[in-house]
């Protein structure tokens, strides 16, 4: 088949440049990991963005904040996982009263490509702090969000895959999610599949339309090794679900409602999303396609 078009896929050609924000106390290995493995595409840097946050009171005191960055430090340095000894991410420290407003800051100054977030779970130890600030950076259209939903089993182990499923269904959301997860299959040495669900839930002519979109992904990212799995379900949650049997991570694209930036994610994706027992990437690309307005994008608030 000729192909009239060519998409371009900037993960490819722009310098990753990936920023890390953790606070202390929170499962950050795994999303440091992964923003390790993004670092590591041709000409790419990163950091880990460790944030001390400034309390009113006592803890305003000179010796309070060196003893606060001490600790911070220290508990940085714990969070090394193995590897191949090569650390892309270094460290940079911030004594802020603003979470969201000095990862804006450090973001711009090192012109970040990608964010990458631990996406909060009922289980997560900062898990009303690290809602908050998903909400206050969702909003923001300056880089791609990758939230990192770590293993049930195993939630603050680095993550470390042999296989990545990616769900691809079309458009500009589609091609940044296929190309982070070829980035992660290159950093990992893991086997890719790229899945394609189909469904009887939304009009014929918008399905045609995602599947020539998968195809012209799958054609431009050039990969004779991936998997390619088209498969019919009776809509993209439950198939995410039966796709994902085996597989060591699996990598979803956000579709965002413009009434609800700050919401990543459905009710019912959420739901599919708790009963993998992997790892999720669930990604939200700086360029979104507008959303359906058949479609409205719900929360509860609770996670992943």
């Amino acid at each position: 088949m000729i192909r009239k078009r060519r998409f371009l896929f900037p993960h490819l050609v722009v310098r990753p440049r990936v920023l890390v924000p953790v606070l202390m106390g929170q499962m950050a290995r795994p999303a440091i990991s992964v923003g390790d493995a993004l670092a590591t595409s041709p000409g790419g840097s990163g950091h880990v963005l460790a944030l001390v946050e400034i309390r009113a009171g006592r803890d305003n005191e000179v010796f309070a904040q060196e003893q606060r960055r001490r600790d911070m430090l220290r508990w940085v340095a714990g969070l090394e996982y193995p590897g191949d000894g090569r650390r892309r991410l270094s460290v940079t420290l911030r004594m802020t009263a603003n979470l969201a407003s000095s990862i804006r800051d450090v973001a711009a100054e090192n012109e970040t490509t990608s964010l990458v977030l631990e996406w909060p779970t009922i289980t997560s130890p900062r898990r009303h702090g690290l809602i908050d600030l998903s909400r206050q950076l969702l909003p923001d259209r300056r880089t791609d969000i990758v939230f990192v939903r770590s293993d049930p089993r195993a939630p603050n182990k680095a993550i470390a895959p042999r296989t990545i499923l990616a769900a691809i269904r079309g458009g500009s959301n589609a091609r940044v999610v296929a190309s982070i997860a070829s980035a992660l299959a290159d950093a990992y040495g893991s086997a890719l599949t790229l899945t394609h669900i189909q469904t009887d839930s939304q009009h014929a002519d918008r399905s045609r339309r995602e599947w020539d979109s998968f195809e012209q992904i799958v054609d431009e990212l050039h990969r004779p090794s991936a998997t390619v799995r088209v498969n019919h379900h009776e809509n993209a949650a439950a198939g995410i679900l039966a796709e994902a049997i085996d597989q060591d991570l699996v990598i979803i694209g956000s579709r965002l409602n413009p009434s609800t930036p700050y919401v990543p994610v459905g009710r019912g994706l959420q739901r599919i999303v708790r009963q993998l027992e992997c790892p999720v990437l669930l990604v939200r690309p700086k360029y979104l396609r507008p959303a359906d307005p058949a479609h409205h994008v719900a929360s509860n608030g609770r996670g992943l």
